[in-house]
């Protein structure tokens, strides 16, 4: 640890005589990088172990994160690819000869951004040892700055690591089959050759009544070039079977299984088992999947009438308005889906450009006028959906109890036209509303305990 903390004072030092540069992409480059290196090649805590870089969010491994991480964390992985002396765990691509070391990983290092106030944010890389799941000290980088233009658009757009590809929140497509079936057959026949009680036979099942046909015989086509492992028709001479089923964990997510079984109980092969997760083309869903945490942040949506200086425009009118309680404190924004005009975000009539988030304090009320005109309470419905094509018009309060969350959450939102008076406002419709509201599932997905939303929707309201 000495010696660590030594060397790492000395590029300390190093750093600060130079400055860190102001662009995030070149301090990778110039700084982090040859600095990382001289770290792992010299500390002989890192000697023979097996390194894996990844984006951190939350202390974890992020399998989606965003366009502007994953550049850098690739700039960065390319430079210390070839360094002598370090193992740099790959990912594989289909087709490759399968070396069953490279999924392994002693340390992860990655890379975690935070937004700051000030319109800035800072980046960390810091280092995970998974033998004991602990931090290791004396072995941090940081850079703090403003991100370019582009930066910024990147950074709001989601990307799921190659990596962690097959996992809940980073699932195959449906065009991505092939890949599936090559993923669970090297793990399965990496399993395959740890165990030591005999060689597979095996047998491939029929799967024609799953909704994934012919993944099982695709999987077993995959294995058939792995040592340990031999395919056969005929049930007389085989010793196991490869079977697969699908189970439909919603909204086109399917969870994939494919299993190595023995035939015989008191075979001494064990059970392998692989799993992965694909998200199918649905047809005809009206129906967005917009995730919301279990435990509620706002009660129940209501319409009321409301008053005062300041809420309603011109000043001392009466006003028609969305009222939500809140539970706990979050910040709150309202959207609004015109019933046959598209997705726009509501604003106050001052009509920021900024989306208009309001801060909603535990056990208070919390009140947006609509751009409506009065509406009787008989045409006013709760509703627990996010629908593509709403029969009304529909007002959601969309609620957030995290501050880092509600800094993304903003960013997005600005994508949205604004609507801030009765007329109209073209929103997103069609291709442009898929793409925005699966970015929005995306963002908030990473956030799901710290969302809810609550929704109205109103008939003839003009």
């Amino acid at each position: 640890m000495k010696r660590l903390l030594a060397v790492l004072l000395i590029t300390t030092l190093s750093l600060a005589a130079h400055g860190k540069p102001r662009d995030a992409g070149t301090w990778v480059s110039l700084q982090l990088a040859p600095a990382l290196i001289e770290e792992l090649t010299s500390h002989p805590r890192f000697k023979g172990e097996q390194i894996r870089l990844v984006v951190f969010s939350d202390d974890q491994p992020a399998a989606l994160s965003n366009a502007f991480e994953l550049s850098l964390r690739d700039r960065l992985s390319a430079a210390v690819f070839d360094a002598p002396g370090i193992r740099l765990a790959a990912r594989q691509e289909p087709g490759e000869h399968v070396d069953c070391t490279r999924d392994d990983a002693d340390y992860y290092i990655g890379m975690q951004l935070t937004l700051l106030d000030d319109n800035k944010v800072q980046i960390n890389l810091r280092t995970l040892d998974l033998g004991d799941y602990s931090w290791v000290t004396g072995l941090d980088f940081t850079w703090k700055g403003e991100l370019a233009d582009r930066q910024k658009q990147m950074l709001d757009s989601p990307q799921a690591d190659p990596f962690f590809r097959g996992q809940r929140s980073t699932p195959y497509a449906e065009t991505q089959a092939d890949m599936l079936a090559a993923r669970l057959a090297r793990d399965l026949a990496c399993k395959s050759m740890r165990q030591t009680a005999g060689e597979f036979v095996v047998l491939v099942r029929d799967d024609s009544d799953d909704s994934l046909p012919g993944m099982t015989a695709l999987v077993g086509s995959n294995l058939t070039s792995f040592a340990g492992l031999r395919l056969t028709d005929n049930p007389g001479v085989a010793n196991a079977e490869l079977r697969g089923e699908s189970h439909d964990v919603g909204s086109g997510l399917r969870q994939y299984w494919s299993t190595l079984a023995p035939l015989h109980p008191n075979s001494a092969l064990p059970t392998l088992n692989s799993s992965a997760y694909i998200e199918l083309a649905e047809a005809a869903n009206n129906f967005f999947d917009i995730p919301r945490s279990d435990r509620s942040l706002v009660d129940a949506a209501a319409l009321v009438e409301l008053t005062g200086s300041g809420i309603c425009a011109p000043p001392g009118r009466n006003c028609v308005g969305m009222q939500v309680r809140a539970e706990r404190d979050a910040v709150v924004f309202f959207l609004n889906h015109q019933k046959n005009h598209g997705l726009v975000r509501l604003s106050r009539h001052q009509c920021s450009q900024r989306s208009d988030a309001q801060v909603a304090r535990a056990n208070e009320s919390l009140q947006m006028p609509l751009p409506v005109n009065a509406v009787a309470q008989d045409v006013v419905s709760g509703i627990q959906d996010w629908s593509r094509v709403p029969e009304g018009d529909t007002f959601y309060a969309l609620a957030v109890g995290n501050s880092e969350a509600a800094h993304v959450l903003s960013r997005h939102l600005q994508k949205l036209p604004l609507r801030c008076t009765p007329a109209v406002r073209f929103g997103l419709r069609n291709d442009e509303l898929d793409e925005w509201m699966a970015e929005l599932a995306t963002i908030l997905d990473g956030w799901r305990e710290d969302v809810d939303w609550q929704a109205l929707q109103v008939r003839n309201v003009y």
